[in-house]
């Protein structure tokens, strides 16, 4: 969903925030969008997008953000079903998954990522996980009138596809 050209404003824009102690630690309080749209880091992100994403979207993606430690390879909702290595367990339950899947407010989606990233470890990749608030905000919006676009379909079939493969 993001091109190749945001994908390097965007990740510059992480690594600039992960040596801004200050700023991060302030984002890192924030417990809604509405609280991480008051920092400046949240407006820096904001005049990288086009003006259509909501303010709510790019509050969510700096808020969350600050909590990722690490940009990894795997995709955001395939991390969610990789089982981890010490335990074998899938990081994000079946009933988390549809938790975050069934989020019908800025705040909860919110609060649901900012979970799910903290049982990740925040080992997390940005670009996929900025798609995942692109795709929501896109679905809040009603931008979605086909089956099989929005942000249900897209998470669901990754998730089960890497579940599938580790079933015994």
């Amino acid at each position: 969903m993001i091109n190749e050209e945001m994908q390097k404003v965007l990740t510059s824009w992480w690594k600039r925030l992960q040596e801004n102690n200050g700023g991060r630690a302030q984002l890192k309080r924030c417990n809604s969008p509405e609280e991480a749209a008051l920092h400046s880091e949240t407006y820096r992100l904001k005049n990288m997008f086009p003006k259509w994403i909501s303010l709510e979207a790019v509050a969510t993606m700096a808020g969350v953000s600050a909590h990722i430690k690490n940009d990894t390879s795997l995709e955001f909702a395939r991390s969610l079903a990789t089982p981890r290595e010490k335990n074998g367990r899938v990081p994000l339950s079946e009933s988390r998954f549809r938790q975050l899947l069934s989020c019908r407010e800025w705040d909860e989606l919110y609060r649901s990522l900012r979970r799910t990233v903290s049982i990740l470890d925040g080992n997390v990749n940005l670009i996929s996980f900025v798609d995942t608030v692109l795709l929501w905000n896109n679905e809040f919006r009603g931008a979605y009138k086909k089956p099989g676009r929005g942000l249900k379909f897209e998470l669901s079939r990754d998730y089960y596809e890497t579940a599938m493969k580790y079933e015994k």
